[in-house]
């Protein structure tokens, strides 16, 4: 017998199974709901649950081997799982002739974030999603945003070079996992998809950023790019396919294009708002005529960067808020505050009078004293980390309401708001609305879909058809640049207070 830890709900339970089963099976046999809705295959990915050292599997294909540590969805999360496979595009299987260069092919999407990493490993004989696994970017050590990686490229010598290197070798590492961890050889990981913003990706490939940087911000491509394993020095196949997803702008890229193509279509959708607010406040308005979409520079603050105790959405950041106490990733002792978290604490700092509406801050607010905390360190509130916040929400708000005016609509007019990214996984949209980043006209058409960067590569993993979706989107949509437009200043400086 294997002995299990399980947290759900608050509580800590201890269970033993035997070697070798199921862990859903196991699961379901010890009473806890797990959301399965392909009914076990493992093709749909929704039966997740998190494994402490180990990252996210999908309990349906891992059998129990050795005692571990389990972590169950909250009821927040669960309801992101549900959302994401009633909204999400179907698709045929067919990962393409590349899945022919080995007898048992297995393929990685990558979400290639700003702030973090997602991965995830596919089988794909079956299409089971076996593993995911998720890092913070290892590029934030040369700034937390892509101004300040661009700048880095040309900044120092080799800069370029080195933002490559390191993202390289961060994917290698995790490919090495997975090897190990399936019981494969790299020549079994085929093919590889990515998705991610403009940036990302030129930094990915080792292409010249600087032109993304400076008017008339024109990328060096933003079409797809098919290479190989090869080509990008990684741990696969080397003729394995390496497929970068195509973008639109140089800040509205493959991970927008990717999450808009991943919607399921709805006939009874008429306008529809789609948010990523992340580190690039990316945002898109679908109506009957087209897509509009644009770029608000949101700054890292919704992802913990630039805030004195932020982090990202990991291991330790507390992600919810409220006046009973906090929600911890991974339910361990808190080390920070990832970017949901925040928009909780100033709510509640809004409501008990603790920060002003212009966004005076009396003093600064401490979250959980420093004997409570992992670090020893008291995690607060500052002034600063207001500001930052003002400015980022800002920014959303008022690229949202340039938007709505090129459309000719009202809020009114928007039957559903689609919220996407890391940040969308955990947000409160209660506590949104109370801080302005969303209006509360809005209230009840919220829908969270989590990481749709991530299921736009992964469905782009396993079915060639999708990328057709993709390139048919592409043509519909239309980028505005707010740097230019007439009225995104006035509404930045209207959506300043909370």
């Amino acid at each position: 017998m294997v002995k299990l830890k399980i947290h759900h709900h608050d509580r800590i339970d201890s269970v033993e199974a035997e070697e070798n089963t199921i862990l859903l099976q196991v699961l379901r046999e010890k009473g806890y709901e797990i959301y399965s809705p392909c009914g076990g295959n493992g093709t749909c990915g929704k039966c997740k649950v998190w494994l402490k050292g180990e990252g996210s599997v999908s309990s349906c294909v891992y059998y129990i081997s050795k005692p571990i540590e389990i972590v169950l969805p909250d009821r927040k999360e669960a309801r992101i799982l549900v959302e994401q496979h009633t909204h999400t595009r179907p698709v045929p299987f067919y990962p393409g002739p590349t899945s022919d260069l080995s007898a048992y092919p297995h393929g990685v999407a990558l979400d290639l974030g700003t702030t973090s990493l997602v991965f995830y490993f596919v089988n794909l004989v079956t299409g089971a999603l076996v593993s995911t696994r998720a890092m913070l970017n290892p590029q934030a050590q040369y700034g937390g945003d892509v101004i300040s990686r661009i700048n880095y490229t040309t900044e120092s010598e080799d800069g370029l070079k080195e933002l490559q290197r390191v993202i390289i070798a961060a994917i290698n590492e995790q490919l090495d996992h997975f090897v190990t961890f399936a019981g494969i050889s790299m020549n079994e990981i085929v093919k590889v998809t990515v998705s991610g913003n403009t940036t990302m990706l030129h930094l990915l490939t080792g292409t010249d950023p600087m032109s993304i940087a400076l008017a008339p911000f024109t990328p060096k491509f933003t079409d797809s790019q098919v290479i190989t394993g090869k080509d990008l020095n990684l741990h696969s196949h080397p003729d394995g396919e390496v497929r970068l997803l195509p973008s639109i702008a140089a800040y509205v890229g493959a991970d927008i294009v990717g999450g808009l193509a991943s919607i399921r279509p709805n006939e009874d959708r008429i306008n529809y708002l789609f948010l990523d607010i992340g580190t690039n406040g990316e945002l898109a308005l679908g109506t009957p005529e087209g897509i509009l979409c644009c770029s608000a520079a949101a700054g890292p603050a919704f992802e913990g960067a630039r805030i004195s105790c932020g982090m990202g959405g990991v291991d330790g950041a507390i992600s919810a808020y409220d006046q009973n106490g906090y929600t911890v990733i991974g339910d361990v002792s808190p080390s920070g505050i990832c970017g949901s978290g925040l928009i909780d604490l100033i709510a509640v700092m809004l409501d008990n009078g603790s920060l002003q509406s212009d966004g005076l801050l009396k003093s600064d607010f401490e979250v959980v004293a420093k004997d409570q905390t992992d670090t020893g360190s008291a995690i607060t509130i500052t002034q600063q980390d207001i500001r930052e916040v003002q400015l980022a929400k800002s920014a959303i708000a008022a690229g949202i309401k340039v938007l709505l005016q090129e459309a000719g609509l009202e809020l009114d007019d928007i039957d559903t708001v689609f919220l996407a990214g890391g940040f969308g996984n955990y947000i409160n949209p209660d506590s949104a609305m109370r801080i302005g980043l969303i209006s509360p006209e809005l209230k009840g058409k919220i829908i969270p879909m989590g990481n749709t960067s991530g299921t736009g590569a992964l469905l782009s993993l396993k079915s060639i058809p999708f990328d057709t979706d993709i390139e048919e989107l592409r043509a519909q949509t239309r980028y505005i640049e707010l740097s230019g437009h007439d009225g995104f200043t006035m509404e930045f400086a209207m959506n300043m207070n909370f």
